[in-house]
C-alpha cells in the first residue's frame, strides 16, 4: 500500500497522508497546504481512484469460519 501511495503526485500524496493516515480534516488540510477546499477534495478523489486501480481489493472468496 505504501509503495502505491508513494507513486502519487505530490499534492495527492500530501492530501492522502494528512487526511487518511494522520486524520486531519479537510479544513485543517486546506490550512496546512494553503489551498482551497475544492482542490483538497479533488486531489483526494483522484488519489483514491488511482489507489483503487493499483491495489487489488481483498479476496472475498474462500471458506467461512
Amino acid at each position: 500500500m505504501f509503495t502505491a501511495i508513494s507513486r502519487l503526485p505530490d499534492r495527492q500524496l500530501e492530501v492522502i497522508v494528512l487526511h487518511r493516515l494522520c486524520g486531519c480534516t479537510h479544513g485543517a488540510a486546506t490550512g496546512l497546504l494553503g489551498t482551497s477546499l475544492a482542490a483538497i477534495r479533488s486531489d483526494e478523489r483522484h488519489a483514491t481512484r488511482f489507489l483503487g486501480s493499483v491495489i487489488p481489493p481483498p479476496s472475498t472468496e474462500g471458506t467461512t469460519p
